[in-house]
């Protein structure tokens, strides 16, 4: 019972000292911004995901070549399912390129 009350009383000390609005689940990077820190918005925003997307499509790209093959796309979700449609070329192999115009593509069809 005492080893509770020792458990308890550590981890109230350790919330108290926590930063006001820091969040455990978030990476360090992301905690405690200055007050005049922003977002990424707009241009900004899209840059930042265009360069995430292309960060993935090299690691799935598993030979180097640029270009990710069936097999490859496998360890990359979204391209695995729509492999043939963004294949236009039917060369077998997706190029980022091809992967940013059927995102482009897709994103114009839902307007």
């Amino acid at each position: 019972m005492v080893l509770f009350f020792l458990l308890l009383g550590t981890a109230g000390a350790a919330a108290a000292q926590a930063p006001i609005g820091a969040d455990a689940q978030l990476p360090p990077a992301l905690r405690n911004r200055p007050d005049n820190a922003q977002p990424a918005a707009g241009a900004a925003l899209h840059a930042q995901a265009l360069a995430k997307l292309e960060a993935q499509f090299r690691a799935a790209d598993l030979d180097g070549d640029r270009t990710l093959s069936r097999e490859e796309a496998k360890g990359f979700g979204f391209v695995s399912r729509h492999f043939d449609a963004i294949d236009t070329r039917r060369r077998g192999a997706v190029s980022f390129d091809e992967l940013r115009a059927y995102l482009e593509n897709a994103k114009a069809e839902r307007r």
